[in-house]
């Protein structure tokens, strides 16, 4: 008799979506595998972009280890991170700040300064280090306005910096109304040469530290990361991902409810 057939509580309805729909199990299946496989792409493209990071570290330590290259005025490009050695007379005049440029989680501006080359009418920009937020106007950073006269600089050569991402902040233009901007957000070469009577080279030199290690302006020389960075981690959180999307998948069939007599019977009944 029909009211002998008992069954759980919501496994008639499970019954007839897996009699009514037998192509799930397979569907699912393969929405599983595709994602698997996507996931271990991920995984391995992490690994690649790992080796290629450290490739490239290996290229800057062997880059910097180099000796200083001397610059002249009928140098052009130079590889980034190269050492160079540059003699010249500051101009502070037409010295600019970069902005949003922090230290330890304090605020601040780096300053960016003209060398007018020793023999030379080229110049090149100088990133003199990182002072405190609250000393950017001109007036209070003139109080690093130094050394003065012919000075030697040994630093870093750093390729010239552009906006990449449209939600990233722009520099303004200059305008006959401000034809001479005093803050910016990137070194970019072209555009502050602008505002620069005489010719720059196509790359800035970040400086190494000039005194103790705490005298302003402090240099960002040292501050660059040759880690692994986090494509390892990265790496291993995909392949963990696999591994939870097959298993919890592989669990989830196992436990899910199979046809059998009494909700055959269910099916039968409820179909009338």
């Amino acid at each position: 008799m029909q009211g002998n057939v008992s069954a759980a509580p919501g496994e008639a309805p499970r019954a007839r979506m897996i009699a009514k729909r037998p192509w799930l199990g397979p569907v699912l299946a393969v929405l599983v595998a595709a994602g698997a496989v996507v996931m271990i792409g991920l995984g391995v493209w992490q690994l690649q972009r790992l080796v290629e990071r450290r490739a490239l570290n290996a290229r800057i330590t062997n880059l910097m280890a180099q000796p200083p290259l001397p610059l002249s005025a009928s140098i052009g490009g130079v590889p980034e991170y190269t050492p160079v050695l540059a003699t010249g007379v500051f101009d502070f005049a037409n010295e600019i700040e970069v902005k949003n440029r922090a230290h330890e989680q304090q605020p601040g501006v780096h300053l960016l300064t003209p060398l007018r080359l020793q023999g030379s009418d080229q110049a090149v920009l100088v990133d003199r280090g990182w002072i405190p937020y609250t000393q950017a106007d001109p007036t209070a950073r003139a109080a690093y306005d130094g050394p003065a006269g012919v000075v030697t600089v040994i630093g870093l050569a750093r390729s010239s910096e552009a906006r990449t991402f449209f939600l990233l902040p722009a520099d303004p233009t200059a305008s006959p109304a401000a034809p001479r901007l005093d803050s910016w957000f990137w070194i970019n070469i072209p555009q502050i040469q602008t505002q620069i009577p005489y010719p720059l080279l196509p790359f800035f030199v970040e400086a190494a530290p000039r005194g103790g290690p705490a005298s302003l302006p402090l240099s960002s020389y040292e501050d660059i990361d040759l880690s692994d960075g986090p494509h390892l981690s990265y790496a291993i959180q995909w392949f963990a991902f696999v591994v939870i999307l097959v298993a919890g998948s592989l669990v989830l069939w196992r436990q899910a409810p199979k046809q059998n007599p009494a909700a055959e019977a269910i099916n039968k009944t409820t179909a009338r």
